[in-house]
């Protein structure tokens, strides 16, 4: 049987704009995207220590063969699901809105939203899991005796010594608890008073701790069961994560993780016709991260619009990464 669903060129447009809105969202800050061309495969992994383990060259004797470089395969391999949404846009509720396309945006953000939760929650699952190492700090950042940036800095030096990674290079995830406690640490507010006065912001709390770049992850879930009173809590908890991220489609690369997202599985779409995602050029042409399609079910009166996305988040080098708890009492 063929199927009604036809690609909304409109639709992918306006979903994978949306999807490159920030938007205190921060898994791909730390599992930046490479483009697949294979659903599933092995992929270059880092243990603690691969990185730095570089052999000592000697002279070479003539005739002798050449020392040679080797990456490790992982004996894990990625496999992309696809976290595929839909959400109809009923023909009774269409008619609130000012014009006719108006609750197909919404529609369409509402699953950009979606996916993006949920792949908050798939790599915040990973990062708090029992690859990447991590402690307790010893006071919560929230007792104004606290020390920061020597807890950050003792993190930064257990990177270093498993991965050569140095602070500069690093980015820094936290909640935004977290960050609006660091916002008024008298620790902070006393060494920026007299420099550059007024809040805190993510810039110059990179500069504090020496790295990269902070990210703050402001997006919550709800904890109740469902029908339950409602209660929240942040994706992102009460940790820190500070890793070594770079977005490159070069698989040999060290990176802290990465997205592996399946492109094969969608139309090439030119720039007229839509798609605006990561792989988009200048030039026209290529893969979007997300796809939309439309069709029609008169069984509920309403246009129904699917997304297709096909993803595997994968820790690449765990070493290059180290987990802060209890960051708030």
């Amino acid at each position: 049987m063929q199927t009604t669903a036809t690609l909304n060129p409109i639709l992918t447009t306006i979903a994978n704009q949306f999807m490159s809105d920030p938007k205190g969202f921060v898994a791909n800050e730390i599992f930046p995207e490479f483009d697949a061309p294979f659903q599933s495969g092995a992929y270059y992994y880092f243990a603690p220590g691969d990185i730095v383990n570089v052999p000592v060259l000697g002279p070479r004797a003539p005739g002798s063969p050449y020392t040679r470089l080797q990456t490790k395969i992982s004996n894990d391999s990625y496999a992309c699901e696809n976290y595929g949404v839909e959400a109809p846009a009923p023909d009774e509720e269409r008619k609130k809105y000012a014009t006719y396309f108006d609750l197909d945006k919404l529609k369409t953000n509402r699953i950009v939203d979606t996916e993006r939760i949920n792949r908050e929650l798939r790599a915040y699952a990973l990062v708090t899991g029992t690859s990447v190492s991590g402690a307790n700090i010893a006071i919560p950042w929230n007792d104004p005796t606290s020390n920061p940036k020597g807890d950050v800095d003792a993190a930064k030096e257990i990177i270093r010594q498993a991965s050569g990674m140095r602070g500069l290079s690093l980015k820094m995830v936290i909640s935004e608890p977290t960050f609006l406690t660091l916002q008024y640490h008298p620790k902070l507010v006393d060494l920026f008073k007299f420099t550059t006065p007024g809040v805190l912001n993510e810039d110059k709390l990179a500069a504090y701790f020496g790295i990269a770049k902070v990210c703050v992850a402001y997006n919550i879930q709800a904890t109740n069961n469902e029908g339950a009173t409602f209660s929240a809590a942040d994706i992102w908890g009460n940790v820190a994560l500070l890793c070594s991220v770079t977005a490159t489609q070069d698989l040999e690369v060290p990176t802290f993780g990465r997205t592996f997202k399946w492109t094969a599985f969608q139309t090439e779409v030119s720039i007229p016709t839509g798609g605006t995602g990561p792989a988009m050029t200048a030039t026209g042409g290529g893969p979007d991260l997300m796809q939309i399609f439309t069709y029609r079910d008169e069984t509920v009166k309403a246009d129904v619009h699917r997304a297709d996305q096909y993803l595997a988040e994968k820790l690449v080098a765990p070493g290059a990464g180290y987990l802060l708890k209890g960051c708030l009492a």
